[in-house]
């Protein structure tokens, strides 16, 4: 008597693969339901996408394959071009933080003619720290709590500090 083989169900190759953009979202997850499982037989049997709707969000869905649509070339061009302006921001915006946190200003009484004038920072550097300070008071939970709304507010100040820093800069021609 020849023992009996059994061999497994094929599994059909994915359609789509992990992190491709579609219309509803990134593809962050993938799962298969073989055929002659309980999975299968209650909700048909192939793969399963994970989408990620929003990557600041703990939502997602799940779809199956033939309700995914890839983004265009064009439309998953625009997207990035989107992310990388986004991410330069951040960047830019957490040089001037970093530049900012190696700024002090120490102010001594001396006798000595020499030290009469204290060592100023740079301008530029006195501006980033002024920009950073305020962005801090903006967010601080004694300040949200004041409701504090002076004619003057901390945006107005930090655009005075952006058009200085302009004004700081060497005229392009």
């Amino acid at each position: 008597m020849e023992p009996t083989i059994s061999i497994p169900p094929v599994w059909h190759y994915p359609r789509f693969g992990f992190g491709q953009r579609t219309e509803r979202g990134q593809i962050i997850g993938m799962k298969y339901y073989a055929e002659d499982t309980y999975l299968a037989d209650e909700y048909g049997a192939g793969w399963r996408y994970i989408l990620l709707l929003n990557k600041n969000a703990e939502d997602d869905e799940t779809r199956i394959e033939d309700d995914i649509k890839l983004l265009s070339p064009q439309e998953l061009k625009t997207v990035l071009e989107t992310e990388i302006t986004n991410h330069l921001r951040q960047v830019e915006s957490l040089k001037h933080e970093l530049k900012a946190v190696g700024v002090s200003v120490v102010l001594t009484e001396s006798t000595d003619k020499k030290l009469t004038q204290p060592p100023y920072p740079s301008l530029h550097d006195l501006v980033d720290a002024g920009k950073f300070i305020l962005k801090e008071i903006a967010k601080h939970p004694d300040y949200l709590t004041l409701g504090y709304q002076p004619d003057l507010t901390i945006g107005d100040a930090e655009t005075a500090l952006s058009y200085l820093e302009l004004e700081l800069e060497p005229n392009q021609l």
